[in-house]
């Protein structure tokens, strides 16, 4: 593929990249417009309900001061009491109330004042200092918001529960004014800057605004809002000159629409202009990048060629190939990861070759663990001389050695789980219980026992454990298998209250199966092919362990990690 590349088709291709690039960059400046326009309208949907959010607070806040005032026993009973007291007495009470409702104006921002008229003695209070405050509340007849004179009011009547039908019967009404103030300040918070405006349309009438509002865009609102409470709705709008895009929440308590409207020009001119010079810079690099290439093309196709040569070598198998050339560029990198490539190769190959050669090391183990004479000679001698004695012992001695063995025969990597390898260690215990003084445990948790593992882990260190700890020490009588939920794997530790081992002893055991050699003979084979195996499989954290137990006998502690998949399928390669 290579050979066939000339000069005159690689300019072809520059030159349809280059074309492409234009192309590209255009659909690139569309859709960078739109996702500007529709991160703006976001972002101004935000702050429309991060308001929309804070009038809610408002009016909960008003209506709640309605209602409580409403409620209170000392406005309730005002009218009776006031019959019965002197002057100054009624006089007293009547500052008791102003002082009540005045009380929350000291911490409120949205509040401005609040009054209390009793409709039938024409009694008005009131933490306001307008002259003409009663006068919104003399027509007052139902519950709920209304507007006077430019300003909100929540206003609240009693009876509260049931509502009079009759407006002669409303005994007192308690209302609530809205700073106007507070209103048009709340609308700096609703715009994105000098470009955008916003103000409240309440009852579609009264507009309240911090700034003068387009006239053409007031009335464009007016026709096209809809009361829908749930969504913020939005809708363009276009003169001759400008965009605008107009935004509007529905407030329904009080009939309020929160309205915005945005002119595009001023955030997309900068950005046109922009993107005009971003081309302009494009074409430039993309004349200098055409003779840069056409410096840099010998030398380039030079590299890959090279590097395409080595690469099939490897494929047919030369992992010891090498790029030794050096050059100051890009390739540099890719040869230096390459030669790493082929070292990791070298190693992994390495590595499975010494997984197969302990593999093949632990079936030849089990091999003669399933002909060992003596292991076999013992049990078979225990069944004949039981056999009129304890036929139960007979039975169950036959039960386990032939499980045992059965597993064994029969025992398959894809097969060996961590439940059916503590279930043959189980089975060798029982053996051994049988024909000797030994007590066991094997603890698993359900949940452990059907992940998979290497097979013939377990059942080797707890013959060991028996052989050269247990038989070396007398009395010693106890084995125990604990298996606990580590991570992202299990904790598998195997104790004896056996001979035991110093802590030079163990120190020097350490070394035996660390060493990459097998030691010579036949001791401690074993437990270095396990530690090797594990090694392997999961890693060195997973090697064995030892330590002193409680019991002063020796505990063997062994790690298997779930998530390193591997080690399981290193445990198949050779099988």
């Amino acid at each position: 593929m290579i050979k066939r590349v000339n000069m005159k088709r690689f300019i072809y291709f520059f030159i349809f990249f280059l074309l492409l690039t234009i192309g590209l960059f255009f659909v690139m400046n569309t859709m960078g417009s739109r996702t500007i326009q529709e991160s703006m309208i976001n972002s101004s949907k935000n702050q429309l309900a991060y308001v929309d959010s804070i009038v809610d607070g408002i009016i909960s806040e008003a209506s709640m001061y309605g209602i409580q005032y409403t409620t209170d026993n000392s406005v309730r009973f005002y009218q009776n009491r006031i019959l019965e007291l002197s002057n100054y007495d009624a006089q007293m009470k009547k500052n008791d109330i102003y002082n009540r409702i005045s009380d929350p104006l000291l911490s409120s921002q949205s509040v401005e004042s609040i009054g209390i008229y009793w409709k039938s003695e024409g009694t008005f209070i009131t933490t306001g200092s307008d002259p003409l405050a009663k006068l919104p509340f003399e027509k007052v007849s139902n519950r709920g918001w209304q507007t006077y004179n430019n300003s909100l009011y929540y206003f609240s009547i009693y009876p509260y529960i049931n509502q009079p039908k009759n407006p002669a019967d409303v005994q007192y009404i308690v209302g609530v004014k809205l700073k106007t103030e507070y209103l048009t300040s709340l609308l700096e918070r609703a715009v994105s800057g000098g470009s955008s405006n916003a103000f409240f349309l309440v009852n579609k009438s009264l507009l309240i605004s911090n700034k003068k509002v387009d006239s053409r865009i007031e009335e464009k609102t007016k026709e096209t809002i809809t009361p829908v409470t749930q969504e913020i709705l939005k809708f363009d709008y276009h003169t001759e000159d400008d965009d605008y895009y107009v935004l509007s929440k529905y407030i329904q308590p009080i009939d309020t629409y929160l309205v915005t409207y945005t002119r595009m020009s001023d955030f997309m001119n900068p950005l046109h202009r922009n993107q005009q010079v971003f081309l302009g810079s494009i074409l430039v690099i993309l004349v200098i990048g055409l003779i840069v290439i056409l410096m840099f093309y010998r030398n380039f196709y030079r590299n890959v060629y090279l590097l395409g040569k080595k690469f099939y070598q490897v494929e047919q198998g030369n992992y010891s190939t090498r790029i030794s050339e050096n050059p100051v560029n890009e390739f540099y990198n890719l040869f230096k990861s390459f030669n790493h490539m082929v070292v990791k190769i070298q190693t992994l190959f390495a590595s499975l070759k010494t997984e197969t050669e302990l593999r093949r090391n632990a079936e030849v183990k089990q091999l003669q663990a399933q002909i060992n004479p003596h292991f076999l000679y013992n049990n078979l001698f225990f069944i004949m001389s039981m056999a009129k004695a304890s036929p139960d012992a007979v039975m169950q001695m036959s039960k386990h050695l032939a499980e045992y063995y059965r597993y064994l025969t029969k025992l398959d990597s894809h097969d060996a789980t961590l439940a059916s390898e503590l279930q043959l260690a189980d089975h060798y215990l029982s053996i051994m219980s049988l024909s000797k003084n030994i007590n066991y445990e094997i603890n698993l948790p359900p949940e452990l026992g059907e992940h998979r593992i290497m097979p013939l882990m377990i059942q080797p260190i707890v013959e060991n454990a028996i052989q050269h700890g247990i038989e070396e020490h007398q009395g010693a009588h106890r084995v125990s298998i604990d298996v606990k939920t580590l991570d992202s794997g299990a904790l598998i530790i195997i104790a004896d209250d056996g001979k035991g081992l110093t802590p030079d002893e163990i120190w020097q055991l350490m070394i035996r199966i660390g060493n990459e050699t097998p030691p010579e003979g036949t001791r401690g084979i074993g437990l270095w092919n396990i530690h090797q195996r594990l090694k392997n499989a999961y890693g060195e954290l997973s090697g064995l362990r030892f330590f002193t137990n409680d019991w002063g006998g020796l505990s063997v502690l062994a790690y298997i990690d779930f998530s390193l998949d591997e080690g399981g399928q290193n445990a198949l390669i050779d099988r």
